[in-house]
């Protein structure tokens, strides 16, 4: 038997449906652990963000994985393009995953737009009658991550806002607690009204991933400053018993 007639075998899918049931091994798959919130102006790095979003979606359950994309309407088709151009497939055990689905039973009930892989019959030459592949990463144009269920879904939502009001109401919309949110914007003035206008947010960087963020250490008892380690910009606001920070690149 071939690899991968072992692999499309009723064996192989049933021992592989009881372990996703069960994966992954740290529980992520029953709560939410520290989503992440991406929020694209006109005047942000479309590709950096479009890399983001294409690598979450390999393995879309886990920390600190982006669960919601919001998307300035001027560059919403050109977003979405350049999503499509560059998905890949998921990891074959979040495809068999019930989270997902879930996910997919729900989206198609509701009938909603949607980012995926296509796949086309040999004989449609012309690709014009795409149809979603199977288990092909999802990202949900317009709609809520709350309509999903209160567990993570393994897909991604992308919503369109045209000026901040909207970002704060689509933001809220969402019905998740983020733990971080990630502004990409030129105008450094537009990501800091943000933070004001989303209060509720704790942790933010602006133009740059988490991953790349290192903050200084904090004294035992913190203390708000400002700070600049290696082109990076830090700030630590204290409020009350909890730390609001920011860091950015400092654009030379």
């Amino acid at each position: 038997m071939s690899e991968n007639e072992v692999r499309n075998s009723d064996v192989y899918l049933s021992l592989l449906s009881r372990h996703v049931h069960r994966y992954p091994e740290d529980g992520t798959h029953k709560s939410w652990v520290l989503p992440r919130i991406m929020i694209l102006f006109a005047s942000g790095d479309i590709d950096e963000v479009v890399e983001v979003i294409v690598s979450d979606m390999i393995h879309p359950i886990g920390s600190g994985l982006v669960a919601s994309v919001l998307v300035e309407e001027s560059i919403r088709d050109e977003v979405i393009k350049k999503i499509r151009a560059n998905l890949r497939p998921m990891n074959e055990r979040i495809q068999h995953h019930p989270n997902y689905l879930s996910s997919v039973k729900l989206i198609e009930r509701m009938n909603c737009p949607t980012i995926h892989i296509e796949e086309f019959e040999e004989t449609d030459t012309k690709k014009r009658y795409g149809r979603r592949m199977k288990g092909s990463p999802i990202i949900v144009l317009d709609f809520p991550q709350y309509y999903f269920g209160d567990k993570p879904t393994a897909i991604i939502t992308l919503s369109t806002f045209r000026n901040l009001h909207e970002v704060v109401r689509l933001y809220k919309r969402e019905g998740l607690n983020f733990d971080s949110v990630s502004v990409w914007s030129s105008k450094l003035a537009q990501c800091f009204d943000l933070v004001t206008r989303l209060s509720q947010a704790w942790q933010w960087t602006f133009n740059c991933v988490n991953e790349s963020i290192k903050f200084p250490k904090q004294p035992p008892v913190p203390t708000s400053g400002v700070s600049v380690v290696e082109d990076f910009h830090y700030e630590f606001h204290v409020i009350g018993d909890k730390i609001k920070t920011i860091a950015f690149p400092i654009m030379h």
